[in-house]
């Protein structure tokens, strides 16, 4: 049994070629063959895509609520068939359906199909075998979706948009020049930790370092002052005035504003 269980793995894994939106809709639903092993397990495919990927994930509870009680009964209806369980991620308003189901050889047999809702297909497919009473750890699942989807889902974004007091300063982000000032908001990887310079000639350069999370947007202020001036920020009254913390005896970091629960945080940075 165990032997046919695996000659099934390596059938039935499989990937499509082209990388589609990284930010689509999937729905994520699961089909049991008789068996009660791996209790739970859609429920965690869908976390592990909520956290590795941008994707928009709907899971078992949500596609529940969505169907209520007849869920089960349509999967069951379907048994599988791709043209089928497409048509219930339609109703979801999904791009894709991620299948998880669940059956016994002997071991428990896990599979994952990725089902084009448009083409009613299957566009991707893996599978494994599992000891009955044991359950794939975290790093196994997150190997099952790097197998099952494209690589472009695993690479996720985030914008910094840094906006100079003054026109014409040079920007350097994580080491690599970024052109001068006024720039464009940048989309870079994260989650990340960056480095940030802006420098002009006959200015104080303003230096900071942010960490840049996933699908966020962080705003950073460069406020560029001249060498030997009373700078707003070095009077004690403002800084009381606007309940601002400073870091450190030499200059340390100074937070205008932290939006805690929003993806987009304004930092004033370390000014040195």
């Amino acid at each position: 049994m165990r032997v046919l269980a695996l000659a099934l793995v390596g059938l039935f894994a499989t990937t499509a070629g082209a990388d589609p939106d990284p930010k689509r809709k999937i729905a994520v639903v699961e089909y049991r063959a008789g068996s009660s092993g791996l209790p739970g397990i859609a429920g965690r495919v869908a976390t592990a895509l909520g956290k590795q990927t941008s994707l928009i994930v709907s899971g078992p509870d949500q596609m529940r609520s969505l169907y209520g009680d007849t869920l089960e009964q349509v999967l069951v209806k379907c048994a599988g068939e791709a043209e089928c369980v497409a048509k219930i991620g339609q109703k979801a308003g999904a791009v894709e359906v991620i299948l998880v189901g669940v059956s016994e050889l002997g071991d428990v047999i896990l599979t994952m199909q990725r089902i084009d809702v448009a083409k009613g297909s299957v566009s991707g497919r893996v599978a494994d075998s599992i000891a009955a009473g044991a359950q794939p750890t975290d790093p196994q699942l997150d190997s099952y979706l790097t197998r099952l989807l494209p690589p472009g889902d695993f690479l996720r974004y985030g914008v910094i948009d840094i906006v100079a007091s003054e026109a014409g300063a040079s920007v350097t982000v994580g080491g690599e020049n970024r052109g001068v000032t006024p720039i464009q908001p940048l989309r870079l990887r994260a989650p990340a930790a960056y480095e940030i310079k802006v420098e002009k000639q006959g200015f104080v350069p303003f230096t900071t370092s942010v960490r840049l999370p996933p699908d966020g947007e962080l705003k950073v202020r460069a406020p560029l002052q001249r060498p030997g001036k009373d700078s707003w920020y070095t009077r004690w009254y403002v800084l009381a005035g606007m309940g601002l913390f400073v870091a450190g005896a030499a200059g340390g970091a100074i937070y205008l504003a932290t939006n805690e629960g929003s993806d987009r945080v304004t930092f004033n940075g370390n000014l040195r």
